[in-house]
């Protein structure tokens, strides 16, 4: 019985080719990127999952109370964790990562200039799975002088050598030996390194409970509740944070955040990952563009069932029952969903290196074989097959045999069923192309928006460590004997990612009182170099030594947050309040206000802000000149070396590290778009198979009316009418819908655009000249016909 529905269904795609190309053609477009953003979103489901014990493993990271704002920090002090296991037995074990910077590394003569070094624990391997290509998991980092590379990295070291055993150095003539080798962190990986350093192998400078710069993790006992942890903090505060946080009105807790959920929930300050909301639309993206390919289907079904109406009524005549008409038209639909999912696969294999660029993952091939993927592709072909052939099968199948075959049947295919299906095609397009357009314009909002300094034709070199001042000056002196070459200027952070934040005594309207700001510390060609304005006081002064240790600016944040009326003047104590028994910490007053600026991404609000006066820092910026840039960055690196001969060369440009910071979100916006276009395509295909068969149906109604003296024009428009109706109902409904869903993704960002009128009338005027140039080749088409042709047969 299924081979002979089979048979019937191949006979009628190919009786009827136009009808079966239209549908296959909308169907192939639809699964191929049903297919891909299902990769896409798979991937994004599995960061973390391959670890062991990955529902057991949780980060710890810390929520901070002052008294006029709420931190949540990804990083802990350093014996938060440890303290954790010693008193809470539901803790098995924990690991800690202490950022160990870009370090240098050398071999013989060769150095490598290496990010995403950490110290880690020893316990790393036992509670993250890792694959070992050599070594000992259990020992690898026992010993102090231990270091694990990965595979990459240990390749790029010691070449086709055998790296196990080999001697490493660092820039602070530390030797490491290597006793293991990794394969590369997964890229479904929210973190990620290089290199692990034996934590035994340096004596931490600061290891109290201050400084939250830690990234720690704890394996808690199966069926531990990870709240009853959290509840716990009060205690850990009040035993070992209170003494230091308390007086500044200070309150700590920490969060236990499960490891699969880091990426795709986690909203730590600074940190940047995945988001669950883009899982969400993408899915939706995915469920609509299939949707959408099914209308097409019973679309083209439904309007060309007076065709199939004889066929029905001699079926039921000859006793055939409702049941197996239904299989049939449902054999056809699965038919041609198998034919379209055949053909979307071999897309998804030619097009997957192009998606992967677009959307900045590295999905294998691999991954098409995955038995959880090769289930959701045929639950696709049942869910597409069944969708799309579920309302034709029934609504054919209902045909009286009687009056089809007394000739009285004329079909319903302009029903309210279709009109409501192309209403809902159109709606769900304009609405994405609105999202797509608002999503662009936020992204180009970021990307312009005056950031408070001058990033262009800024070259940034962040030497990783101290640089020595004698040197520094003779490289500065050096650099500027180049016309091409305006500014140089130093300074502790890249302009474009300055974080952290220190506890300093500053001066209230009732008394001094210890507060938290950024600071950061430049020198005093920084503002000059940066474009920076002072809109009151002054600067710092190379011939003011006071300077160094008596002077601070701030930035108009601070003045708002401390709610001073005459900044100039006001005292801050460069290391906090003194505590009982201490002297007086250095006190600074404020000489400058710096008018704000970003000092990270958009992502970030601005903050108040501590700029402290020093030289040789460890990053450089350099202002130069647009003509020749690149004979002056030739020059640059010459006096480079001769300056620096034992570093490596590395810089940057400000601008491109500022546009890096939204690289993730172009990407995002990149397949938003593709599928927008992909999806506006779809909802053209059936518009275009509908004008077809509605112009079929009317040729003798086209061929009497020009009989009768009506003009190309007139019959164009007679026929484009209708479907001008269908798209403009669609309006007021795709409207309000991507109006409230972009207000509400807007209000995500500190600082957005506005959502504007004339997006949404030039949205429908694009939808609405899509649908014109596609119904007009086929009206024209009818109107040019000969009326003798189509009136033959009267």
């Amino acid at each position: 019985m299924l081979s002979n529905y089979l048979k019937i269904a191949w006979r009628n795609l190919r009786r009827d080719k136009f009808y079966s190309l239209i549908n296959i053609l909308g169907l192939t477009i639809g699964i191929t990127c049903g297919l891909l953003l299902l990769l896409y979103v798979t991937d994004e489901l599995s960061y973390d999952r391959y670890h062991k014990n990955a529902d057991q493993i949780y980060r710890v990271v810390t929520e901070i109370h002052e008294p006029d704002k709420t931190n949540h920090w990804g990083g802990i002090q350093p014996p938060a964790v440890k303290t954790m296991k010693e008193k809470y037995p539901s803790v098995e074990n924990y690991v800690r990562f202490f950022p160990n910077g870009t370090t240098t590394f050398r071999r013989g003569e060769q150095r490598f200039s290496e990010e995403d070094i950490y110290a880690a624990d020893s316990t790393v391997f036992d509670i993250f799975s890792y694959n070992f290509v050599a070594g000992d998991p259990n020992t690898a980092l026992d010993a102090p002088g231990s270091v694990v590379l990965t595979r990459e990295l240990a390749q790029k070291f010691f070449g086709s050598n055998e790296a196990l055993g080999q001697y490493l150095r660092t820039d602070d003539t530390t030797s490491y030996q290597v006793t293991g080798v990794i394969e590369g962190v997964p890229k479904n990986s929210h973190f990620r390194f290089n290199a692990l350093l034996s934590l035994n192998s340096r004596q931490q400078q600061n290891n109290g409970w201050g400084g939250f710069f830690v990234t720690s993790y704890v394996l808690l006992a199966k069926g531990t509740d990870p709240k009853t942890i959290e509840s716990k903090s009060p205690q850990l505060y009040d035993e070992f944070m209170a003494p230091i946080f308390e007086r500044m009105g200070i309150k700590i807790a920490y969060q236990l955040q499960p490891l699969t959920s880091i990426h795709l929930y986690s909203k730590m300050d600074g940190e940047t990952g995945g988001d669950i909301g883009y899982v969400y639309t993408f899915s939706a993206v995915a469920f609509f563009m299939l949707l959408l390919a099914s209308i097409n289907y019973m679309n083209l079904a439904t309007a060309r069932s007076a065709r199939r109406a004889k066929e029905v009524g001699l079926r039921k005549v000859m006793g055939s029952v409702k049941s197996a008409l239904i299989a049939q038209f449902l054999s056809e639909s699965v038919l041609m969903t198998t034919i379209a999912l055949l053909a979307s696969v071999l897309l998804v294999v030619l097009l997957l290196p192009f998606f992967n660029t677009v959307s900045g993952k590295e999905i294998e091939l691999a991954q098409l074989l995955q038995p959880q993927f090769l289930f959701i592709a045929l639950g696709i072909v049942v869910f597409t097959g069944f969708v799309s052939g579920s309302y034709p099968a029934f609504y054919l199948s209902s045909f009286a045999p009687a009056s089809v075959l007394k000739g009285t049947f004329k079909g319903r295919g302009d029903g309210f069923f279709r009109k409501a299906l192309v209403i809902t095609q159109f709606s769900v397009s304009l609405v994405m192309l609105i999202c797509t357009w608002i999503v662009f314009q936020q992204l180009n909002f970021m990307q312009n928006q005056d950031m408070g300094y001058d990033r262009e034709q800024v070259l940034t070199i962040n030497y990783r460590d101290d640089q020595p001042s004698g040197r520094y000056e003779s490289f500065r002196r050096s650099l500027l004997t180049n016309p091409d070459i305006e500014r140089v200027a130093t300074a502790g952070q890249p302009a474009s990612n300055m974080g952290g934040r220190v506890i300093f005594g500053v001066e209230t309207n009732t008394g001094m009182k210890d507060m938290a700001f950024k600071p950061a510390s430049i020198d005093h060609d920084y503002l000059d170099a940066m474009g920076m304005k002072i809109v009151q006081g002054r600067g710092f002064s190379e011939k003011t030594l006071a300077d160094t240790l008596n002077s601070v600016l701030v930035n108009e944040a601070a003045v708002k947050r401390m709610g001073w009326k005459e900044p100039l003047g006001k005292k801050i104590m460069l290391d906090g309040l003194p505590q009982d028994g201490q002297n007086a910490p250095p006190t600074a007053k404020v000489v400058g206000v710096v008018k704000d600026f970003h000092q990270q991404s958009l992502y970030n609000p601005i903050e108040p802000l501590v700029l402290l006066y020093d030289r040789a820092l460890p990053v450089t910026h350099i202002k130069i000149a647009a003509k020749d840039a690149d004979k002056t960055l030739a020059f640059i690196k010459q006096k480079w070396t001769e300056t620096y001969p034992d570093k490596v060369f590395e810089y940057s440009f400000l601008d491109q590290d500022f546009e890096s910071a939204y690289h993730a979100d172009v990407l995002r916006g990149q397949i938003f778009t593709t599928f927008s276009i992909l999806t506006i395509l779809i909802a053209c295909l059936g518009l275009f198979g509908l004008a077809t068969f509605t112009t079929e149906q009317r040729v003798k109604e086209i061929g009497v009316r020009k009989v009768l003296g009506a003009s190309v024009s007139s019959v164009v428009v007679l026929l484009s009418r209708d479907f001008t109706k269908l798209v403009l109902f669609s309006f007021p409904i795709a409207i309000p819908i991507a109006y409230f869903s972009m207000d509400k993704w807007l209000q995500s960002f500190p600082y957005k655009t506005d959502i504007h009128v004339w997006v949404f009338l030039a949205a429908c005027v694009l939808t609405l000249l899509i649908c014109w140039a596609t119904v007009i080749y086929q009206s024209v088409k009818a109107a040019l016909m000969n009326p003798v042709k189509s009136l033959r047969s009267e």
